[in-house]
């Protein structure tokens, strides 16, 4: 069985506390387990029975509850039939593990983990994808030996099966001794996430792709509203820890954060999101 360090991001020494993804849990009439960080793709006769989930431990669906009647409500607008990718996937004990490609060339062995906010790669990943790590944003991890800081950086792609998210932040640490690293919410949360026991496969279906939800720019409320809550609160947290103490290392922090709202500002402008989901 492998053994994991499990981390905790904090975002900043002491004074820093993270946004973590809530993460919700559901099982569908077919016994199928869901996890989701957005109430959006939980269909609504399912949503009385929701739990909430703090980390990524595989248990097996317990029995199916019948659905609960639900007044039917129109959708906002016509959707497609869901498109959803079909991932294999390799147990290892409690975990559960998947391949995928980042940036298109290198393929990476990945502890699946529902309740990392990020996507981490190894040193050894990161060298083969040639990453500049010189001039990255960094941040402090927590872990049994106290706090220390790794940095955080994008990558171009990962690709897992035939699903595709681009510009994906990952944070570079040897967190999962004999794998690449773990597929965090950084990557996931682009999805509605199904893990499938009877056949050990990862199903992903785009958010988007929801009958009842919300979506501006291939998003739902809850994504925008957490991303601009992350981005403001590091740049906050950053501020105050150099009212406190100067490093060079926090000030480039703080312009990647800045730099980083600024995209997703008018990345929201673009796709017409309402101004109070980004305040």
């Amino acid at each position: 069985m492998l053994r994991v360090l499990h981390l905790s991001c904090v975002l900043l020494l002491l004074t820093l506390v993270p946004v973590q993804a809530q993460i919700y849990k559901w099982v569908d009439r077919e016994g199928r387990v869901h996890f989701t960080d957005t109430t959006a793709g939980i269909p609504p006769e399912y949503r009385a029975r929701i739990e909430e989930k703090a980390s990524t431990t595989f248990t097996p669906p317990s029995e199916p509850v019948p659905p609960r009647p639900t007044p039917e409500r129109p959708a906002i607008s016509p959707t497609p039939t869901p498109t959803s990718y079909a991932v294999p996937l390799r147990r290892d004990g409690n975990t559960m593990l998947v391949e995928a490609v980042v940036d298109g060339t290198v393929r990476a062995h990945l502890l699946l983990d529902t309740g990392a906010e990020f996507t981490v790669l190894s040193t050894a990943a990161a060298r083969n994808l040639s990453l500049n790590l010189r001039n990255t944003a960094i941040i402090p991890l927590r872990s049994a030996s106290g706090v220390f800081f790794a940095p955080m950086t994008k990558v171009q792609s990962i690709t897992v099966g035939d699903a595709t998210v681009y510009d994906v932040e990952v944070i570079v640490h040897d967190a999962t001794p004999g794998l690449d690293g773990l597929l965090g919410m950084s990557f996931l949360d682009n999805f509605l996430v199904t893990i499938s026991s009877s056949d050990a496969r990862l199903i992903l279906t785009p958010l988007p792709e929801s009958t009842d939800a919300e979506v501006y720019g291939g998003h739902p409320k809850d994504w925008w509203v957490r991303k601009f809550r992350f981005y403001r609160n590091q740049i906050d947290s950053v501020k105050r820890y150099l009212g406190i103490r100067y490093t060079p290392e926090f000030e480039r922090t703080l312009r990647y954060f800045r730099a980083e709202l600024e995209t997703l500002d008018r990345q929201a402008s673009q796709a017409g999101v309402p101004r109070r989901w980004r305040d």
